[in-house]
């Protein structure tokens, strides 16, 4: 079975930020990219929760039917957002994970979906604004254990989805 090879993703990902970064047709300070690459990935977790239904909405709206391949993909977007932040933070010690470490979340499943992505925002809020990198490894973690153990998702199927966002880009 393919394992999230998490260094390999890192350079491709570094390679795909720079071709998007040149494609923008109003370009932006340093700055601004980062909080820019924040808020993407705040987008996509909301979009995210919201694909797993993880929250009632309290206004009136359409009953999503989301299948399973929406959320595989915003998943690995998702992922492919954290792996930009921490290259631009230089905080890329933080993403590799051994297969221990991986195995330790089964440990702790989390029952209520809604309590994990507001914990995940919440860190992320903080690495931003506080520059915490433990925040931010904390968020990662987090949001792994989201995929791998709460979403179900396997490693070959993340694998293989996102080989696909790279061989897009």
């Amino acid at each position: 079975m393919p394992e999230l090879d998490i260094a390999q993703y890192l350079r491709l990902t570094k390679d795909m930020s720079h071709m998007i970064s040149n494609q923008w047709s109003v370009p932006i300070g340093p700055k601004q990219i980062l909080l820019n690459d924040y808020l993407n990935l705040d987008v996509t977790l909301s979009k995210l929760m919201m694909a797993t239904q993880s929250i009632m909405i309290n206004v009136p709206s359409e009953t999503l039917s989301v299948a399973e391949e929406e959320i595989i993909n915003l998943y690995t977007q998702a992922l492919v957002q954290f792996l930009t932040i921490s290259l631009k933070q230089q905080w890329t010690h933080l993403m590799v994970m051994t297969d221990e470490d991986i195995d330790q979340f089964k440990k702790f499943p989390q029952r209520h979906l809604a309590h994990q992505y507001m914990g995940i925002k919440t860190m992320l809020l903080n690495s931003y604004h506080q520059k915490r990198q433990a925040d931010f490894a904390h968020a990662w973690r987090s949001f792994l254990k989201l995929g791998l153990v709460e979403l179900n998702l396997t490693q070959k199927a993340l694998d293989e989805t996102i080989q696909k966002i790279f061989n897009e880009k």
